[in-house]
């Protein structure tokens, strides 16, 4: 990882080489869009918002020719720049100008609430997504060789898949954003500042105003089961989880526990994502009530005074 965050660094021509090279890659291999995403926000958080947008407006012409050369679609680029490039380089401008990482996740959790409001203001976004999952994802997952279940039971699935595709989209996509963030900023910390990214993360809090509006949409969410609400419970989630995983890394090292159980806590966030993702909304559920308790503090106050003395 160090050596490729040091290749970016080396130079624009590496910088943009790594970031459009990424990009294609990610066409193939999905999960690498976090790494070109990442590439976009080191650049700018090592030199600046001017030499990040240079970065990505070279990266989006290059990434658009590729595109329109080898499957005569220039628009997969341009949307690749639009969709991760340019949230990547606004929320790294953010950390740089303001120095505060907690700000720019806030920052990309309330434009992924305002997408869903507009959503739901202009579209009607269940009949849109009942249509995009009759008409494309079906005929593609059949295409694949994989066999799609009829009848009444399958209908309701798609129906209740339609309900809720706005909030899952855009908090895969508000995951996606913040774990490539967090990576920019990893990368940049192996570079210059080895410990600092580790402190920086431990640190993280979206204070009391933002949990209070994660609590009421969540209440307000499972009490009326409202398609809206439904839907904002999802990006709200995704926020209060980052901070729970900040607050466990903070416990496991102020009270000296075993690394295991950092591996423990992704595991079960994993495993049990096939079962209402538990595991996630307990880690949230910590994150949430961290901004009220302070949870990072009390639970270690005695092994720290213990330590001092």
């Amino acid at each position: 990882m160090r050596a490729l965050a040091k290749f970016i660094m080396h130079g624009r021509v590496q910088a943009v080489g790594s970031v459009v090279s990424l990009a294609i890659l990610s066409l193939i291999v999905s999960p690498l869009a976090i790494f070109t995403t990442a590439g976009v926000a080191l650049v700018t958080l090592v030199h600046g918002y001017r030499e990040g947008l240079f970065n990505l407006v070279v990266s989006t012409v290059i990434l658009t020719v590729f595109t329109s050369v080898a499957f005569s679609q220039p628009a997969v680029g341009l949307e690749l720049a639009l969709k991760f490039w340019l949230p990547s380089w606004f929320l790294a401008s953010i950390v740089l100008t303001r120095q505060s990482m907690s700000l720019a996740l806030v920052v990309a959790t309330a434009l992924s609430s305002l997408l869903v409001l507009g959503f739901y203001y202009f579209t009607e976004p269940a009949a849109y997504w009942y249509e995009v999952i009759n008409k494309q994802l079906i005929p593609m997952l059949k295409d694949a060789g994989m066999q799609i279940q009829e009848g009444p039971k399958a209908e309701k699935l798609w129906l209740f898949m339609s309900k809720i595709m706005t909030g899952s989209a855009l908090a895969l996509f508000l995951a996606l954003q913040t774990v490539s963030l967090l990576l920019a900023r990893w990368w940049q910390a192996l570079l210059y500042n080895p410990e600092g990214f580790a402190q920086e993360f431990r640190q993280l809090r979206f204070g009391k105003v933002a949990a209070a509006i994660a609590l009421l949409i969540t209440v307000f969410a499972l009490t009326t089961s409202n398609e809206l609400a439904i839907n904002l419970f999802f990006i709200v989630i995704v926020l209060m989880m980052f901070q729970g995983l900040a607050v466990t890394h903070s416990l496991v090292a102020k009270c000296k526990l075993s690394p295991a159980l950092l591996l423990g806590v992704y595991l079960v966030m994993v495993f049990t994502l096939q079962y209402g993702a538990l595991g996630l909304l307990f880690i949230a559920l910590i994150g949430s009530l961290d901004n009220w308790l302070n949870l990072r503090f009390r639970l270690c106050a005695n092994k720290t005074q213990n330590d001092l003395n």
